[in-house]
């Protein structure tokens, strides 16, 4: 036998194994597996949820474009925001609000003028693409709003993260803003191996899902997003003194050494 059908052998023995600790037979669908581990957390998210928003009331970071229901001004901070920082996004985004109300006044500037201010962003192709966002939307929701996923992301540029961020905001959605960072948080909770792809993983959609609900659904997406960045870090996340530890299987394992 190859090496590479021995290889897949055991990887399916291996997530066999892993049903049947679980209380599965071999003949469950991967739905109903995801369905039983995520059941598992729900509890947990019971207690986290309150926790989480404690933390956030205390340590929230405050930007300018979360205190705004202006929705084209929160969807053109979204989009400079991806792929850069939130410090360097700030100066651009407080000069772009100041001069641009609407997307129509954003519209009728010159394309020179936006080319500049959004130069310091970085990445070259980022002025291209949200000049022809705010086109977009001048020709298309002039005089409505978007209001559902479908006209979120009808419009160039914006994707799953961004339609679930600004429905949640301004609508009270219950939609989960899920991007490499929240996924990160979501494995670690749950004891799910980290991959850079988690993001897309059908269990981290799940959990997301049924977490980000309740009475303070504008402030979960954000809540996870400053947790994921101030203490459950990449490389070296805070278990120490996470309030989360004692309910998240990576805190569990990391405060037990």
């Amino acid at each position: 036998m190859s090496s590479n059908r021995l290889s897949k052998k055991r990887q399916s023995r291996a997530k066999s194994n892993r049903r049947v600790a679980h209380g599965f037979k071999h003949s469950y669908s991967e739905s109903d597996y995801r369905d039983h581990l995520v059941a598992e957390c729900l509890p947990h998210f019971r207690t986290i949820r309150p926790r989480l928003l404690t933390w956030f009331r205390q340590h929230r970071r405050d930007f300018p474009w979360r205190r705004t229901f202006n929705w084209f001004h929160l969807l053109m901070a979204e989009m400079m925001l991806r792929r850069t920082r939130a410090d360097q996004v700030l100066p651009v985004y407080l000069e772009f609000t100041r001069r641009y109300k609407t997307a129509r006044s954003a519209g009728q500037a010159d394309s020179g003028e936006l080319d500049e201010l959004f130069y310091t962003l970085g990445l070259h192709w980022r002025s291209k693409q949200l000049r022809s966002t705010i086109q977009y939307i001048q020709d298309n929701y002039n005089k409505r709003q978007p209001r559902t996923n479908l006209d979120f992301q009808s419009i160039p540029g914006v994707g799953d993260y961004s339609s679930a961020m600004i429905r949640s905001r301004l609508y009270g959605d219950r939609a989960a803003a899920i991007d490499s960072n929240v996924a990160r948080f979501f494995a670690r909770v749950s004891g799910l191996e980290p991959h850079p792809e988690n993001r897309r993983n059908p269990y981290i959609i799940q959990l997301a899902d049924a977490f980000v609900r309740g009475k303070y659904v504008r402030d979960l997406n954000i809540a996870i997003v400053d947790f994921a960045a101030l203490v459950c870090l990449p490389r070296r996340p805070l278990c120490q003194s996470c309030p989360l530890r004692s309910y998240c299987a990576t805190g569990k394992k990391n405060t037990s050494k």
